[in-house]
Order: structure tokens, then sequence, then C-alpha cells
């Protein structure tokens, strides 16, 4: 599971980058744009989703950290 909340931990970090350079670098013009809020929400959504599946695709529900069977 510290492996798992490190993963999001990560993740939350890039979101939070994100969103700074979304805040002070972008221009207000592009920052007005649908197109360009709907992009950066799914960034965000990728951000903390991806890090989640790569852990569990790497420790599938049922194995430990060292691929053991639990149980």
């Amino acid at each position: 599971m510290s492996k798992l909340i490190a993963r999001i931990l990560v993740g939350v970090i890039v979101a939070a980058v994100l969103m700074a350079i979304n805040e002070f670098l972008v221009p207000e013009s592009l920052y007005m744009n649908d197109a360009f809020n709907h992009f950066m929400s799914v960034c965000y959504f990728a951000c903390i989703i991806v890090p989640c599946v790569i852990y569990f695709i790497k420790t599938p529900p049922g194995t430990n950290n060292k691929g053991e069977r639990i149980g």
C-alpha cells in the first residue's frame, strides 16, 4: 500500500506543477479557451490515474510487492 501512496504522491506533485504552469506561464487568451481547459483536465486526470494503473499492473490484487500470493 505504501508503494501505491508513493505513486499517487508523484502524480499529485506533477498535477500541482502543471497547475502552477497553467496559472503563471500560460497566456490568458489560451487559458480561457475551452479546448485547452478540457485538455488540462485530461492531463490532471492522467496524473492521478496512470500511476495507479501502473501499480495495479505490476502488483495485481492478491499479491504482495514481491509478486508472492497472499492468502
